[in-house]
């Protein structure tokens, strides 16, 4: 591939990240809102019995997509076949999925002390298949760049979904219902939106494609032991420590999860199509090395110092009943730095169609993970949380050995990058706890953690700005790429 087709493929990632961006933030921001004032009406418990559904339906969401989606974006050709082939096993899948999670429902309310939410785990089943419609129209539109209509879908099915009927139907005293309802809305109109702006034509066929199922089998494992890592903790919460905790558990972890998700989501699918099509080179490192630079450089500061406000954060946002959740986003604040980081290295190496790397580290950490976790519950909620940072870790460091395999580079070339934004990370700590020091007038909490984080933020933007050009080249490359991007549009 010359250097042109190489550089017109980085404008369209870069206008994709983009799109992803503007519509992950407009819905997660949105949903912010929402989710405080669902949770301020609803409480603790309805949360903990919905994320309890959530978890069985990615479970169920993993093997409807099989890693089949993905296989349709990386290959270089499909045709019709292989489009009806991976339809029809995903509808399959979805159908079959939902009829086995509404029939074991019960047990598995009884499974974690929460009889009640039986009859919810059986009407969200639904979901299942809704998702698996909408499984081979989202891949076509991430094989070409499409990411303006994905967002317009996923945008639209939220505000509908949520402030169309969550809302209304949680001031009518509908309870947890009205987050099922917000649920079933949302994925079923995105599922019709993404069919039309596709234009995807249904077709069935069991008439196999082995070039696509080698590849999709490959993520499927990969994308297991990943949900396993991401939510163990959880099931582990709601096992042990009842549905009301998992709801504080639940909120503490979404507080985290929003900022991350807006722009790690928006990255890896960006990244993923483009590295796909470039393939291994220069071109790839490039942009490989320029986004773990701008995520290090963003979320090190920015969650180390939501850790040292947790406490103001979750007083402030939720109110006083959820105040038990605030000695849980401390350290998910800590260790979602490691998430992001992480979330960039496995589109490259499915990208370059390596995903047996992913996999293999993902299982490893799986395992890990399973293990750390067992012992942290037997000692409280609270330690379990701080496990997530070991795992978080580890998990960096095995899944950096396979990146750093697949695209040979040196460990020098990975840990710049990330280093240099552990460095804002803990200047952030240093400059918080000296606020913290000399701000010894007599003002209201509120007031005081508004001064400690203005001071913490002005700092950190004046060492950037000041040392950003040697002490973070690899953002500086990004920027570039941004800057000839909007100079040629």
């Amino acid at each position: 591939m010359s250097l042109s087709e190489n550089e017109k493929t980085i404008s369209f990632a870069l206008e994709g990240f983009s799109w992803n961006t503007a519509g992950n933030f407009a819905r997660s921001f949105a949903g912010f809102v929402i989710n405080i004032v669902l949770a301020r009406l609803l409480g603790p418990e309805p949360f903990g019995v919905v994320a309890l559904a959530l978890l069985v339906i990615g479970v169920g969401n993993l093997v409807i997509e099989s890693g089949l989606g993905s296989a349709l974006v990386q290959q270089k050709e499909i045709d019709r076949q292989d489009i009806a082939f991976v339809f029809t096993l995903q509808m399959a899948f979805g159908i079959g999925l939902a009829v086995i999670f509404a029939i074991l429902s019960p047990w598995l309310a009884e499974q974690f002390v929460a009889p009640t939410a039986a009859p919810v785990l059986q009407v969200m089943a639904i979901i299942l298949v809704l998702q698996a419609f909408a499984q081979v129209p989202s891949a076509l539109l991430r094989r070409k760049l499409d990411f303006k209509h994905l967002q317009i879908a996923q945008i639209t099915s939220f505000f509908i979904g949520y402030l169309g009927f969550g809302l209304p139907l949680a001031f009518a005293g509908f309870g947890v219902w009205s987050l099922v309802a917000a649920q079933i809305i949302q994925s079923g109109l995105n599922a019709l939106m993404v069919f039309i702006f596709s234009r995807f034509s249904p077709a069935f066929t069991l008439k196999r494609a082995r070039h696509l199922t080698r590849f999709g089998l490959q993520i499927l494992a990969a994308n297991i032991a990943n949900w396993i890592i991401q939510n163990i903790d959880q099931a582990v919460v709601g096992q042990r420590f009842g549905v009301k905790n998992l709801g504080f558990y639940s909120r503490a972890y979404f507080l985290n999860w929003t900022p991350t998700g807006i722009i790690l989501t928006s990255a890896q699918t960006s990244i993923f199509s483009a590295v796909s099509r470039m393939g291994k080179g220069t071109d790839t490192i490039r942009i490989f090395r320029g986004f773990m630079s701008a995520f290090a450089i963003f979320f090190f500061p920015i969650y180390w110092l939501i850790a040292m406000e947790s406490t103001s954060i979750i007083q402030i946002i939720y109110g006083n009943e959820w105040m038990p959740a605030a000695a849980l986003l401390k350290p998910l604040a800590v260790a979602m730095p490691f998430l992001a980081l992480v979330g960039l290295e496995g589109p490259v190496l499915n990208g370059l169609g390596k995903p047996q790397y992913e996999m293999q580290a993902q299982w490893v950490t799986a395992f890990f993970a399973i293990l750390v976790l067992t012992i942290a519950a037997q000692f409280s909620i609270q330690a379990t949380a701080w496990s997530i940072v070991i795992i978080y870790i580890f998990r960096l460091f095995i899944l950096s050995v396979m990146t750093i395999k697949v695209l040979k580079i040196s460990w020098m070339q990975l840990l710049r990058p990330i280093l240099s934004g552990l460095f804002m990370g803990i200047l952030t700590v240093a400059v918080w706890n000296l606020s913290n020091y000399f701000f010894t007038a007599k003002i209201t909490d509120i007031l005081l953690s508004f001064a400690r984080s203005t001071v913490v933020i002005f700092t950190w933007m004046l060492v950037f700005w000041i040392g950003r050009a040697w002490l973070f080249p690899e953002f500086s490359t990004l920027v570039n790429l941004i800057k000839r991007d909007k100079k040629e549009s």
